[in-house]
């Protein structure tokens, strides 16, 4: 059972954002500042140095560090660093945060001054001394790790304290864009005073004897931000959880905070005698408490951070080499000494302002609003794929015309680093332990990492060589490649993400609940919220039911609908070009015949409009007569309409087209029904710890719908091109379309029907949900009946609270309401708007995807093709899609949706989808070209993968879960309605603007609708581990206050 909280450490908790927490962000920035420079400014002249101290002039290249120097110059400062992250972490939490924290500094200043001092003019002597140097740099910079961190953390509120940290660690971001400018400056300083020419224009004279002066220049500027800041840290006082946990003085500790909080704090001093005294909070590292509580969670910390670095430095220390590989940066011999500074010394700034920087300023803003988890997952998640993108075709990065390309998603690969592992496996170590043993884990994990630097920081120079023995730099043996090398990390990146599942989520919660200091008794109890007096005993037994059989047979039921409906929807764009070629075939005409503009609208249309009628009508129908009376009319509309569709009769274009549409409004309208029903039913029935994975797995069955219209399409197209061999139409237009393709559109849009009526039975069997039955139809016995057999407990009736609840004035009213607008209005409005949005994007690529392969002409053109010729090539184009994308997307989010939250989930989404649009969009003529098509259908690809492990899901997740239960599906229905008039637009606007303005154009304007998506979003609540009474404020009391739990900490 958890005990009071200290009055002087919930003061720190609680605190506002004040200008106290400014000023130590600052003062500890400034040494993350000077660890970056200085660590990874010797990548930039580490060439200048090889030139200076090993150039042969007899050889055709310039000199470069023998490997075992290389290594030892870019490693020591490494190897130091652990070395100091384990001994002043250790120390920190002996001596005290603050007595170490300006030894640290110092130690920095002085080496990094010493290290541009370097001595004698023999090469063994100035590296020896170099080495030495930078090995006590190194040990300075490691002690900087656990100290900064964990004062940060202890003096941080909780609300933001991930926030506060992570802006520390990201002044690493100004360190490493300072180090290019400084190195900009220096080296175009010398350049123009010393001009020289290019090595093979003259070997001596390509090295001024002045170049020396520059390196050491470079080196020694790391002192000047570092010295700045030894004042104001000294001045700062001890944190007060180490003052009154660890040293046990609760009347300094109030007296220090006092000051820094400008408020009275009392020192309870008997509080914090009985803290420290307690023997859970008196185990140490190496003990079998320590390793139960904490043992995990330190393999966690360490295993990501190690592999993280591992692919962190081997990137960043040797970027250069890899950018000379793909030739963005000459070779050394069309350069002089210095102006090769200048190259590489550029393209480490341009990384450094595209990415690094942005990267970790991303991570402050969001990672109290995301969480810890969520975007280190993410990170690890995005290292691997562009790491792999990288790697797979990296003949095809080499390419004079793809440089561009390379640096960009080579940039990439560090924004997610950043905005990812780098700055969370710093953050989360000083948040997780005891604050006796906090700076010592810290230091740990840091080593970790840092033994991970030095892995690759070796390793890295090694692997990295040609596998041809002539090719490789000199003084180095064959390698693997810079090809497989990338693979290799990108293998690490994926071990970092399964690791990433050992490290607890911290945001949100003090620092002595994250680590049990404030529990009493030997072990950490969870603290259970008992039910308000209010809460029906259904209802509760609902929330709190494990996953059972019902619920997959629930999913399974709804899902099947889902399936339909996606069947229905999407089908019709794989055959819309043989409908052309059919019934609008002008006879002489170079080209098959095709559905006129508003013809083509209204057949991909139509479905659309009915069903927005069909999801406001059934919507509202679901609240009025019950989900389950409803639920089985719109399933028979469906299979009614399905094979109706595929019966459209007349001989004439029009009549077949008007009957076609006829149906398919109806159609629409059926499916229409399902999105409010099937995802109300799914959140009544579910508990709320894994409501949302059960809810996105109903609308998942979506993608195996997308998927089994195009292998439906592909196995009727095959067979009609095996029984009815036809010519291209170039070759004869008449022969090209033969009278039995009339049968094959029919028997795809008949298809549907199949699944929709197998599960017809199962959804007349299923039970009225519970809270429509207690809260809205008021029958408590028959709630109680029904879910006693599904869950197969006794759970009682409860009539009179029922009565007492719905009766209440809070919960009646009405949609049109000053009491809905108040509470929900901006609730509907964030659904409303980002489905909207979203499906203008969807559904304009996902109908009308086979116009744009053709553009790009991965889809021949039509008059290369016979007709059933072309229904397989658009739907194998389709399948690819769903097959890469769009289903594995889905099932992202039923996996993650109830670990990351729905928030982050959709925002995540609206991001990468605006990205990748305009990634498609800026340079789109570089992916028409036939080099780069397969790189178009991979970022095609991810930005269905984002619209499904994104707001195509959580769109139709949310609105299911914070609305009252007596308008919940009437809600879904209206945010549902919202985004079929997206699709409306989508599939209505996209032919005119395709042809009007450029596909070009058109995905910038799908980009800056993914945009306003995105910003939307900002108005939908996060609904992750809570109650439907809880979200919607069906449980709250007569004064309105929310209900709280009968046991608080």
């Amino acid at each position: 059972m958890a005990k009071e909280q200290l009055g002087v450490l919930n003061a720190l908790d609680v605190a506002k954002t004040q200008w106290y927490h400014f000023t130590a962000i600052v003062i500890a920035g400034m040494g993350f500042f000077t660890d970056a420079y200085d660590l990874f400014c010797i990548s930039l002249v580490s060439k200048l140095l090889g030139r200076i101290y090993y150039t042969d002039i007899t050889h055709p290249k310039p000199g470069t560090l023998p490997p075992n120097v290389a290594a030892a110059v870019n490693g020591v400062a490494l190897v130091g660093t652990l070395t100091g992250q384990l001994f002043f972490g250790w120390l920190g939490d002996k001596m005290g945060r603050k007595k170490v924290y300006g030894m640290t500094l110092v130690l920095m200043v002085l080496a990094s001054v010493a290290s541009g001092l370097s001595f004698s003019d023999h090469p063994t002597s100035v590296m020896t001394t170099l080495c030495f140097f930078r090995f006590w740099l190194g040990f300075g910079i490691g002690g900087d790790y656990p100290l900064s961190a964990t004062i940060m953390s202890e003096y941080a509120n909780k609300k933001t304290r991930g926030a506060f940290i992570a802006a520390v660690f990201a002044m690493q971001g100004f360190g490493i864009l300072a180090g290019g400018i400084v190195a900009l400056i220096v080296s175009t300083a010398f350049d123009k005073s010393f001009p020289a020419p290019t090595y093979g224009e003259n070997r001596i004279a390509s090295l001024p004897p002045q170049a020396d002066f520059v390196w050491r220049i470079i080196l020694m500027f790391g002192a000047i931000p570092a010295g700045m800041t030894y004042y104001w840290r000294m001045k700062m006082p001890e944190t007060a959880r180490y003052t009154a946990l660890v040293a046990k003085n609760a009347k300094l500790a109030a007296a220090d905070m006092s000051k820094v909080l400008q408020v009275e704090l009392e020192a309870e001093e008997e509080k914090v005698q009985k803290y420290t005294d307690e023997k859970s909070n008196s185990f140490g590292l190496f003990t079998k408490e320590f390793a139960k509580r904490h043992g995990w969670h330190l393999l966690g910390t360490t295993s990501t951070w190690f592999l993280l670095d591992i692919a962190f430095y081997s990137q960043n220390l040797f970027q250069k080499d890899i950018f000379t590989a793909i030739g963005w940066i000459p070779s050394a011999e069309k350069m002089n000494a210095i102006h090769e500074v200048y190259r590489i010394a550029r393209a480490q700034t341009l990384i450094a302002m595209c990415s690094t920087v942005p990267g970790y300023w991303f991570t402050v803003a969001f990672i109290d609003h995301i969480g810890r988890f969520a975007i280190q997952l993410m990170g690890f998640f995005f290292m691997t794929v562009f790491m792999f993108a990288l790697a797979i075709p990296y003949h095809h990065w080499t390419l004079k015309p793809n440089r561009i390309g390379f640096v960009a998603i080579y940039s990439l690969t560090f924004f997610f680093a950043n905005f990812g592992p780098n700055a969370t496996t710093f953050v989360v170590p000083a948040e997780i332990f005891p604050a006796r043993l906090r700076s010592t884990c810290h230091g740990i994990s840091a080593a970790a990492g840092k033994a991970g630097a030095i892995v690759g920081a070796f390793g890295f120079l090694y692997a990295a060589q040609n596998k041809d023995p002539k090719k490789t730099d000199a003084g180095y043996p064959a390698g693997i490649g810079v090809k497989n090398s990338l693979i290799m990390l990108g293998v690490i990146n994926f071990l970092g993400m399964v690791f990433t599942f050992l490290v607890p989520e911290s945001k949100g919660r003090s620092l002595e609940e994250l680590t049990g200091e404030n529990e009493e008794g030997d072990e950490a109890t969870e603290e259970q919220a008992a039910p308000t007096n209010r809460t029906v005993q259904v209802l509760n037994a609902l929330d709190a039911a494990k996953t059972q059989w019902y619920h997959f047979t629930a999913i399974v039921i709804a899902g099947m609908g889902f399936f339909t409906d996606a069947y229905d929807l999407f089908c019709i764009s794989l055959v819309t070009k043989l409908l052309g070629r059919i019934y609008y075939q002008q006879h002489g005409s170079a080209n098959p015949g095709s559905l006129p503009a508003n013809v083509s609208a209204a057949v991909n249309g139509v479905a659309f409009c009915g069903t927005l009628s069909g999801q406001l009508f059934f919507g509202w129908l679901g609240d009025k007569l019950g989900r389950k009376r409803v639920y089985g009319m719109v399933l028979m509309v469906m299979v009614l309409c399905s094979t109706a569709s595929g019966l459209s009769f007349g001989k004439q274009p029009k009549a077949v087209i008007s009957t076609l549409c006829f149906f398919r409004f109806w159609l629409g309208f059926g499916i229409g029904g399902d999105y409010p029903l099937s995802a109300t039913i799914m959140s009544e029935y579910a508990n709320k710890k894994t409501r949302g994975a059960f809810i996105a797995a109903v609308f998942a069955m979506q993608g195996f719908g997308i998927l089994a219209g195009g292998m439906v399409a592909i196995i009727v197209s095959a067979v009609f091109k095996e029984l009815y061999p036809a010519p291209s139409y170039a070759a004869d237009p008449a022969a090209s379309i033969f009278p039995q393709a009339d049968y094959a559109w029919r028997i795809i849009l008949m298809f549907g029907a199949i699944p929709a009526l197998l599960t017809y039975y199962w959804r007349a069997k299923m039970p009225e949900t519970a809270r429509y039955t207690a809260l809205v139809a008021k029958n408590a016995k028959q709630a109680a009946a029904d879910m006693s057999k599904v869950l197969q407990v006794d759970v009682e009736a409860e009539p009179v609270k029922t009565e007492e609840r719905s009766q209440h004035g809070r919960n009646d009213f009405g949609l049109f309401s000053k009491a809905f607008l108040r509470r929900h209005g901006l609730h509907l409005l964030g659904t409303t708007s980002t489905w909207f949005l979203l499906d203008v994007a969807f559904y304009s690529q996902n109908l009308f995807q086979k116009d744009i392969f053709s553009a790009i002409g991965w889809i021949p053109k039509a008059n290369t093709m016979s007709a059933m010729e072309e229904v397989f090539r658009i739907s194998r184009a389709q399948t690819l899609i769903a097959l890469c994308s769009t289903v594995p997307g889905y099932w992202f989010t039923v996996a993650f949706i109830d670990k990351i939250g729905r928030f982050t989930i959709q925002l995540m989404g609206f991001f990468f989808m605006t990205v990748f649009m305009f990634a498609l969009a800026i340079p789109y003529h570089h992916w028409t070209l036939k080099a780069n098509r397969i790189g178009f259908v991979i970022m095609y690809s991810l930005t269905f993968f984002f619209a499904n492990f994104g707001p195509n899901a959580t769109t139709f997740v949310v609105p299911a879960e914070i609305f009252p239960a007596r308008l919940r599906s009437t809600c879904h229905g209206i945010s549902a309605a919202a985004g079929k008039a997206g699709a409306i637009v989508g599939a209505f606007g996209f032919q005119y603007a395709e042809k009007d303005i450029g596909v070009k154009n058109t995905l910038i304007i799908l980009g800056v609708v993914n945009f306003l998506g995105l910003l939307f979003t900002f108005l939908v609540p996060e609904s992750k581990g809570k109650s439907l009474e809880e979200m919607s404020g069906e449980g709250e009391e007569e004064n309105g206050t929310e209900t709280q739990s009968s046991q608080q900490v």
